[in-house]
């Protein structure tokens, strides 16, 4: 009977431990990952100035419509640097610490990229995913983007992958929404990336073995040493929010 007490007391300190270890993880994540100062009807946080004034001037006033029209919230991000992360752990960060999107209604769109590092993603408000899903938004970025960022014309590519996205958006809720092309085209793709799901599954997996080989090892199961490391950096200051919307991870990256 004891060591089945014993047994069971060793599970639970593990199950809180691994709560504790990922709460600590995500407090780590939010704290060193920038993130904008959120602006009434300001949609593009171009903290790189890859996007032309005019353009973004323009791109804000379809995302002001969109929201309108459709009450989806859409957010274009340009950093200087993932800050040597993911970008799928970053944009998910950023996604869900600004609330993009409705509460309830989980339908926020997040364009986030990185000259410097040569990577972007589309991350997918869960009550977008339906017609917003991962092929159609690697597509997207396929058709739209990745052109463009090849030819290192940001401004290009900013431009077409928010119209197509809106367009879209606009199809589904039967809307138009001025200055988007209404002849623009997407198809469906194929997509590759890892679910957000499998990927926190495979995380704590692995630091579950880690803790418990350190607890047969000297009984302890201290650990030494954060996740993160080193200063945020960027332009960014923290606050804001837009309506509490929420990311399980959809999208996808190039």
């Amino acid at each position: 009977m004891r060591k089945k007490r014993i047994r069971i007391s060793f599970f639970i300190l593990l199950i809180i431990t691994l709560s504790t270890l990922m709460s600590m993880l995500t407090a780590c994540s939010s704290s060193e990952i920038p993130i904008p100062e959120v602006e009434e009807n300001v949609y593009i946080y171009d903290e790189d100035n890859v996007i032309d004034d005019d353009v973004e001037e323009t791109l804000n006033g379809i995302l002001v419509d969109l929201e309108e029209k459709t009450e989806a919230e859409f957010a274009v991000v340009s950093v200087e640097s993932l800050l040597d992360r993911t970008i799928e752990e970053y944009a998910n960060n950023l996604f869900n610490t600004l609330g993009i999107g409705k509460k309830g209604e989980d339908n926020g769109i997040l364009l986030l990229f990185s000259r410097s590092d040569e990577r972007v993603r589309l991350e997918i408000g869960r009550g977008m995913e339906g017609f917003l899903n991962d092929s159609k938004c690697g597509r997207i970025l396929d058709d739209y983007f990745v052109p463009y960022r090849e030819e290192d014309k940001y401004t290009e590519a900013t431009e077409m992958t928010v119209k197509a996205v809106v367009s879209v958006i606009a199809e589904e809720y039967d809307v138009q929404i001025q200055g988007v092309d209404e002849e623009i085209n997407v198809e469906e793709g194929s997509d590759g990336d890892i679910p957000l799901w499998l990927a926190v599954v495979i995380i704590v997996a692995i630091l579950g073995f880690a803790l418990l080989l350190a607890i047969l090892d000297d009984g302890t199961g201290g650990s030494s040493g954060g996740y993160y490391g080193g200063s945020s950096g960027g332009g960014f200051s923290s606050g804001g929010s837009f309506g509490g919307g929420f990311s399980g991870g959809g999208g996808a990256s190039r």
